[in-house]
């Protein structure tokens, strides 16, 4: 159940970036339509900053340009024109020269001839947009069904609907990332999937998915500097510690569990999506409590009684927190918790190793990990 009707999620760790002075050149030509800026830009997107110029032209009265930028390895551009702050067009260094047609009327409806990568980039784009606008309007049918109070049957099956496509579309974006021959291609296709799907509200990929996709990457195209550059940026984070207590008023705090696999499950009983997805951590702590495994669930009710019965409903056996503050929880704060249910899975040495994890890929997360 989701805080907000919106929720838009920065993924910017993907770009990759490269400058050298080896003699190679990347030469970009081609006309943009409709411009009334008569400079041009070619720009190096760079990981958690600003794109750095690499060169600039007049674009001549027939429309057509060309720009050149030195290059190392793989890297990704943008063309932007002077008198706007978002690009025109992306392109990928995969080629020595890439030709470009454009349109300022219709900014990124581009086309690109000569780099493979680029043109993957462009079609992959396109697919996006048509998923998300498919998520979108199926999403609004839920809502507007919940908002008319139609039978919980309606209800359920449009949300099913919803689910199976928005699996559907992380399955074939994974697909196209396992198929990719560019890393740079497979690293901005994550980021730029990531922030379509989190900008509509929707579960993309966990972080388990990305981090496998990216080691995986990494394990391909060894000697890319950008690409082992994003492996080490996704390396586990420390997990905040925190106590809140228990049932009984006892405080128990996270790092009590130090030593453990701890699935920190946020969680309400007033939250729907939680109650349905219960018996996916039912079955993954029965299966896996006996090999140094558990959960720690934390509740954002303000209701005790009604947090004790779900509790007691739903045959949830571990240990349960929650200082009754809705989602003011301190714990939902300081995790950044936005909607739920959401967790995040920690190894043994409090790093948070994997997040949101629903269904089976609880399960399956852990079969992975745990040996």
């Amino acid at each position: 159940m989701k805080k907000y009707s919106w929720i838009t999620v920065l993924a910017g760790l993907f770009a990759c970036t490269a400058k050298s002075d080896n003699g190679r050149t990347f030469d970009v030509e081609g006309t943009v339509k409709n411009a009334s800026a008569k400079m041009i830009y070619l720009e190096e997107d760079v990981p958690a900053g600003q794109p750095t110029i690499m060169d600039s032209a007049t674009i001549k009265n027939d429309g057509s340009f060309r720009l050149q930028a030195p290059v190392k390895e793989e890297s990704l551009y943008q063309l932007r024109l002077k008198d706007r702050p978002t690009p025109l067009a992306f392109v990928v260094s995969d080629a020595p020269k890439v030709s470009v047609q454009a349109d300022a009327g219709s900014p990124q409806a581009y086309t690109v001839k000569g780099s493979p990568a680029t043109e993957a980039l462009v079609a992959f784009d396109k697919n996006t947009i048509e998923q998300v606008n498919n998520l979108l309007t199926q999403e609004r049918t839920v809502d507007s069904l919940r908002q008319n109070k139609a039978p919980d049957s309606l209800v359920n099956a449009a949300y099913a609907k919803l689910e199976t496509a928005a699996n559907d579309a992380n399955n074939n974006a994974l697909q196209f990332f396992k198929e990719s021959k560019s890393p740079v291609l497979t690293v901005y296709a994550i980021s730029s999937y990531l922030n379509s799907m989190n900008n509509i509200g929707v579960k993309g990929l966990s972080r388990a998915e990305i981090v496998d996709v990216v080691n995986a990457t990494a394990a391909r195209f060894p000697n890319h500097a950008g690409v082992q550059a994003v492996k080490k940026s996704l390396a586990p984070s420390k997990a905040p510690d925190f106590t809140q207590p228990d049932a009984s008023g006892k405080p128990v705090a996270l790092s009590s569990f130090k030593g453990k696999y701890v699935l920190l499950d946020f969680w309400a009983s007033w939250c729907g999506p939680c109650r349905k997805d219960n018996p996916n951590v039912v079955k993954a702590y029965n299966e896996f409590k006996d090999k140094n495994f558990t959960v720690f669930g934390v509740s954002l009710d303000q209701n005790k009684d009604a947090w004790l019965k779900a509790i007691q409903q739903d045959g949830l056996t571990w240990t349960h927190v929650s200082d009754l503050k809705f989602w003011n929880n301190d714990a939902a704060v300081l995790y950044g918790v936005q909607a739920i249910p959401a967790n995040f899975l920690i190894d043994p040495d409090g790093n948070i190793i994997a997040q949101d994890l629903h269904g089976e890929e609880i399960a399956e997360t852990l079969r992975r990990i745990i040996k």
